[in-house]
C-alpha cells in the first residue's frame, strides 16, 4: 500500500486528531526496509460535547416545564452540531493540508451524518474510512485498523 502523503484523522464528538503518516528507510543488510509511523500533527478537544445537557441549560428556573421529550431533542441538536463542528474541522483540515488520500476513523452511530456533511474534496481522497471509535488508540497501533 502506498501511504506516501497520508493523513490518518480519528474522530468522535470529543476529540480529532489528525496523523501525518511518517516513511522511514533503513538498510538492513543488503535490503532496503520500509517501514511507517504515525506523526501526530493536530489535536483538537471539543468540550461542549462533554457537557450534560444540565451544564448547557441556563438554570433551573428556565428549564422549569420541559419535558423529557424537549431535552431529547436538545441532546440530538447537541449531536448535530457536533457532528457538523467535526466535519467542518476535517474539511478545513484537508483543504489546508491537501493530502493525496485520507483514512477516517469516527464512531459507528453517527458516520453516516458526518459522511453527508464532508466536502466533495474531502470524500474524494477519502480511501477508508473504519466506522469505530479509535481516539483513544495507541498511535502505534492505528495505521493496522486501516490495512
Amino acid at each position: 500500500m502506498k501511504l506516501d502523503n497520508t493523513m490518518v484523522i480519528v474522530a468522535n464528538l470529543g476529540e480529532l486528531k489528525e496523523y501525518h503518516i511518517q516513511k522511514h528507510e533503513a538498510i538492513v543488510g543488503n535490503d532496503l526496509k520500509i517501514s511507517y509511523a504515525l506523526g501526530l500533527h493536530h489535536a483538537m478537544d471539543y468540550i461542549d460535547a462533554h457537557k450534560k445537557v444540565e451544564e448547557v441549560v441556563s438554570d433551573s428556573a428556565g428549564r422549569f416545564g420541559n419535558s423529557i421529550g424537549e431535552e431529547h431533542n436538545l441532546e440530538n441538536e447537541r449531536k448535530r452540531r457536533s457532528v457538523e463542528d467535526v466535519a467542518n474541522d476535517i474539511n478545513a483540515i484537508i483543504a489546508k493540508e491537501k493530502p493525496k488520500q485520507l483514512f477516517l476513523a469516527f464512531p459507528q452511530e453517527l458516520n453516516a451524518q458526518l459522511m453527508e456533511l464532508l466536502s466533495s474534496d474531502t470524500k474524494a481522497i477519502l480511501k477508508k474510512n473504519i466506522t469505530s471509535d479509535l481516539v483513544k488508540t495507541n498511535k502505534e497501533k492505528l495505521l493496522s485498523y486501516f490495512e
